[in-house]
């Protein structure tokens, strides 16, 4: 039976580029395990950067609380940024630092 309290998890999205932000650029963040299982996803409008993002997961799917990672994309017409590596959850709020990956 799925627990009544969710784990909420927040962060902020970040570039190391400054660019002004096309309208429709979309973030696409994941909760994964160590195991890469998605345990929840959001996608978001991005208006500007940073961008808020909250992810909520039933504890219940959790087994390892300490092992929680974050992947997230951005696309926008002008490119795509991404994490290279999973960045591991912080107790607090988890600061999300993108790549531009395309040419």
């Amino acid at each position: 039976m799925p627990s009544p309290t969710l784990l909420t998890v927040t962060g902020t999205v970040l570039l190391r580029e400054r660019i002004a932000m096309p309208a429709g650029a979309v973030a696409t963040v994941k909760l994964v395990d160590v195991e890469g299982e998605v345990l929840a996803a959001s996608a978001v409008e991005v208006l500007g950067v940073p961008t808020e993002f909250t992810l909520a997961v039933d504890p219940s799917f959790i087994a390892d609380p300490a092992g929680l990672l974050i992947w997230a994309m951005l696309r926008t017409e002008v490119g795509v940024w991404g994490t290279t590596d999973l960045v591991p959850v912080d107790g607090g709020s988890t600061a999300v630092m993108l790549t531009k990956i395309d040419g």
